[in-house]
């Protein structure tokens, strides 16, 4: 028994995921392979819930016949139905826009967005462009306007004609542009809402000053309301040095609402022009009237006042269970861990009425080290995953090597906004890994409702048989959450096998409550720490907010409670996809703690608790598995672990004689008069907690001797005799804290 633990701890590693990631596909092909003169790029995604279908946007570059040879035409917006089971084309490439004379490669159609209207069965796709040449519109070339046009989900034909939205300045004047737009689908009036960025007026020429402008339009493309009415008021009127960027928009069905975000600079609360932070406006649903605080601020980049500070290219989800948004961005504040030009994606959860909520600007990516600003994330794009409750945040990110940029995401908790899974999990792969001349960019995200997966799209150059360096295809990979479910049987111990000498118990209660504890070390001392946090769970997945480390506790007879101080350390979540295997993920306070995830195998199993069965056991010695602690001395005690054949695994949380933790463990066994001797305690330093852990370095410190009697299903009475001098000989009388759910006491 000796050697139990040890043998334990070397398990075989086992590849987990708590999520399914398919590998990227490409989606596109326009215009003929290794030919980078065509390109698809700037795609967006809608989900038909009907046909169980996404149709891809696109604008790109294609090819026509003409005069005998093929030549290439101008950027028009393009659309790809997507089979969203295979995520296999449907039929060829459809084109959407036609702006100019065909082949005149002067005019364009950019940056389209679309929005499915579940109750016609349609795609509303918009796009700014410039064009000569549609009837009634009285547009120019360089003049760009938003335009629309309604396509049939089921067969991807056309519904009409393609219409103008925007009318930004006077009728033929290059001088106003309105362009990035967005759109969002009311379900309860069964209406469109689109906003752009745009310049308008009636002088002759343009003074520059861009605000965010919006238009309703009916279910069939007419607009209602009122026309291009202005959202944003950033700075002074008529001053060109306020700008108002790259609005985004997400529809609320509880309120009847519209929230629009935008990055832009302002004059208030001491920010000056060029000074770029995240702003929001409500809208009214059924009218499209502004609601509640004009223009309000929701980033803090930075100290105000200072233009070398900036908050860009927002996102926004709203979340329909708990009715609130949560905004997502790239910002450089350097401050704390951050240094200048070091951009991160950072989040703010709003409620309905546009207040925050929780942490203020919490960090989202994690991408290279921190306080290096050769590696940055950018332009984020989020969902909010009904089925599984979460966020989706994908974004643009170079780590490893400067200037490689692939698609990376991360997953949060909706409910707490904790990180799940991997840490800024990587998810394109453009051209051979370390060549920075391939990339990766402007991600768009899918949330297909039938299935809970979101189908995530980029645009990448690559290197292979049908593209070269240069030429631009969207791809696509899709994310589906675990179908596990956790419940008691995840009791036990778990640990990384990589990082044997460490671990973390979990303890399943009633009421879908858990006990963590783990046993870890110092991030700047090779010495013992460890971690105690309270949560819940719910599907496959632990959520504990505001684990805590202790310090200042003195072992043995002079331990004081009251001196045990207790201090917030971070969040902490668990996901598993099977019995044995999941992953962590961690976010520290302290940025000596930092934060990553590991993967986690079960390193033991509770008597009565077995996961593959469910089979209940007959054993009344299951119900000693638990969180025991003497009530004098609140703020340390042990955790027993009844692995069954009259073997339990003990881990006793304690101090040493200076007020720093320490933690002990060993395998006893368990008598004939219920009378549990552990013959062979052993504590561990000798490693780092996070990135500087080495297994090879942990060291095995015999300390001595226990025994517990077991007096009932509550109490215990505790004897020990230590070989190291500052812990010497004691007793002890143990209670009960929490016992394990479904596992019942048979003593």
């Amino acid at each position: 028994m000796k050697n139990f633990i040890s043998l334990m701890f070397l398990m075989v590693s086992l590849q987990v995921a708590a999520i399914n990631v398919t590998t990227p596909i490409r989606t596109t092909h326009v215009g003929p392979n290794l030919n980078k003169n065509y390109d698809a790029e700037e795609s967006a995604v809608a989900f038909n819930v009907q046909d169980n279908e996404y149709l891809i946007v696109f604008e790109g570059t294609d090819s026509i016949t003409g005069a005998g040879a093929s030549i290439q035409t101008a950027v028009e917006i393009y659309a790809q139905r997507i089979n969203a089971s295979t995520n296999a084309p449907i039929a060829g490439l459809i084109k959407v826009s036609a702006m100019g004379p065909s082949g005149d490669t002067k005019y364009d159609a950019r940056k389209p967005d679309i929005a499915y209207n579940p109750q016609t069965n349609e795609y509303m796709v918009v796009w700014y462009g410039d064009t000569n040449s549609v009837s009634g519109a009285n547009t120019v070339e360089g003049e760009f306007e938003i335009w629309g046009r309604r396509i049939n989900a089921g067969n991807g034909q056309f519904i009409g004609a393609q219409f103008k939205i925007s009318d930004m300045g006077p009728t033929a004047n290059r001088s106003y542009d309105a362009i990035d737009p967005a759109i969002a689908y009311n379900e309860i009036n069964n209406n469109f809402m689109v906003v752009w960025r745009g310049e308008d007026g009636s002088l002759a020429n343009a003074i520059g000053e861009f605000e965010i402008y919006g238009q309703q339009l009916n279910s069939n493309g007419s607009q209602i309301g009122s026309n291009d009415f202005k959202i944003s008021s950033m700075g002074i009127d008529g001053q060109a040095i306020y700008d108002a960027y790259s609005p985004a928009i997400a529809y609320n069905k509880t309120n009847n609402e519209f929230m629009v975000v935008w990055y832009g600079d302002n004059n208030t609360n001491g920010h000056v022009s060029g000074e770029f932070e995240i702003y929001g406006q409500r809208l009214n649903g059924s009218s499209g009237a502004e609601v509640g605080t004009n223009d309000f601020q929701i980033s803090e980049t930075g100290v105000p006042g200072f233009a070398t500070r900036s908050a860009q290219f927002p996102s926004v989800a709203w979340n329909g269970v708990d009715n609130q948004y949560l905004v997502v961005w790239s910002a450089d504040p350097a401050t704390g861990v951050y240094v200048g030009n070091e951009f991160e994606i950072f989040g703010q959860t709003l409620a309905a009425n546009g207040g925050e909520i929780g942490e203020d600007d919490f960090a989202i990516s994690h991408i290279g080290p921190a306080g290096n600003n050769n590696f940055d994330a950018f332009r984020p794009n989020i969902k909010y995953l009904k089925q599984s409750q979460e966020y989706l945040v994908a974004y643009r990110a170079d780590t490893g090597v400067d200037g490689e940029f692939e698609i990376f995401m991360q997953r949060l908790d909706a409910k707490t906004q904790v990180r799940l899974g991997q840490t800024s999990q990587r998810l394109s792969h453009a051209g051979p890994d370390g060549l920075l001349t391939f990339d990766a960019r402007r991600v768009d995200l899918g949330y297909n409702s039938n299935s809970g997966e979101v189908l995530v799209l980029w645009e990448q150059e690559d290197d292979n048989s049908s593209q070269v360096l240069g030429e631009l295809e969207i791809y696509a990979s899709t994310v589906s959450p675990s179908d596990f479910t956790i419940d008691y049987t995840a009791s036990g111990s778990w640990f990384d096998t990589n990082r044997s000498g460490e671990g973390y118990i979990l303890e399943m209660l009633p009421n879908n409550g858990v006990l963590m504890m783990w046993f870890t070390y110092l991030p700047n001392q090779a010495e013992q720490a460890w971690l105690i946090g309270t949560g819940t769970y719910k599907d496959n997945r632990i959520i504990l907010e505001n684990v805590q480390i202790t310090s200042g506790g003195v072992f043995g007879p002079t331990f004081d409670p009251a001196a045990v101080q207790r201090q917030v350390w971070g969040d902490i979540s668990f996901e598993f996809d099977g019995c044995n295997s999941g992953t962590i993920n961690y976010n520290a306070l302290s940025s000596s703690y930092g934060d990553g995830d590991h993967v986690t195998t079960r390193l033991t199993s509770l008597s009565g608790a077995n996961c593959t069965t469910h089979a209940q056991s007959t054993d009344v010695l299951d119900g000693i598995s638990g969180a025991w602690y003497d009530p004098s001395h609140d703020g340390e005690g042990w955790f027993l672990e009844y692995l069954g054949n009259n073997n339990v695994l003990m881990y006793w949380f304690s101090y040493d004689n200076q007020g720093n933790q320490k933690w002990m463990l060993d395998v006893g066994t368990i008598d004939d008069n219920h009378l549990i001797t552990f013959a062979n305690i052993s504590q561990k330093n000798g490693t780092f907690f996070g990135d500087n852990f080495n297994p090879d370095n942990v060291n095995n410190i015999d300390w001595g001797t226990m025994q517990m009697q077991i007096n009932d299903c509550n109490s215990l009475s505790v004897s020990y005799d230590s070989i190291i001098g500052i812990y010497g000989q004691g007793a002890l009388n143990a209670s009960k804290i929490v016992g394990i759910d479904q596992i019942e006491c048979g003593l």
